[in-house]
């Protein structure tokens, strides 16, 4: 996998696009990334807001005021971020649907997304068409690197952690269950390895960090 990394240093995180290169990507199909680091003041009011607009059973648990709540309830903000980009409206809460046992879609079939955690990372990747899987974990070793692939594959292509085992990899492809997955190593979160995998090979990637007071703008 080639690494995509176009970082610089910036005030409140690691911008690796600013916004009109986010709209470029979605003019082009391209894959895009919003991001953000929790290691800012938390916007604790603005983030209840946002809870009390979820379903009831995922709003009991984004309610509690934990880190693990806190980086669930960012993915969301970012999730939404990044579907109004791609829809050119305005996606609102009500539309996620959180299945038990899958990663979080649309009540409709497009775009896709994928939200991961880990330390003081989030991030949500999503396309307009086919699918997208993303995880990023703590860690850089080259063991970490390879479960990140494996992980991102099995939630591109829907299949579960049991799968694991069924997941080849590839110089820049992944296979999962017999199909073909399109492999974007990442280098946007110091400290830890992060990968996309998208089931139509897509030319780039856009990406976009928003500071904690910033993932619950209007």
């Amino acid at each position: 996998m080639e690494p995509i990394s176009n970082c610089s240093s910036a005030s409140g995180g690691w911008v690796c696009a600013d916004a009109a290169a986010v709209m470029q990507a979605v003019e082009s199909e391209t894959l895009i990334l919003y991001h953000t680091d929790l290691r800012g003041e938390w916007p604790r009011d603005a983030a209840r807001a946002l809870a009390a607009r979820l379903p009831y059973g995922k709003r009991l648990a984004a309610s509690a005021d934990s880190p693990g709540a806190r980086a669930s309830l960012a993915g969301i903000a970012l999730a939404l971020r990044a579907l109004s980009a791609l829809t050119g409206r305005a996606v609102r809460p009500g539309e996620i649907v959180f299945a038990h046992g899958a990663k979080p879609r649309l009540a409709h079939a497009c775009p896709d997304f994928s939200i991961s955690h880990s330390g003081p990372w989030v991030g949500c990747a999503a396309v307009r068409c086919g699918r997208v899987g993303f995880d990023v974990e703590m860690g850089s070793s080259e063991r970490i690197a390879s479960f990140v692939a494996r992980e991102a594959a099995l939630k591109a292509c829907g299949a579960g952690i049991r799968a694991l085992r069924e997941v080849r990899l590839g110089a820049g492809h992944a296979s999962c269950r017999g199909e073909l997955l399109h492999a974007h190593a990442l280098q946007l979160f110091p400290g830890a390895a992060a990968c996309v995998m998208t089931s139509l090979a897509l030319p780039g990637l856009g990406a976009h960090a928003l500071s904690p007071a910033e993932l619950f703008a209007p």
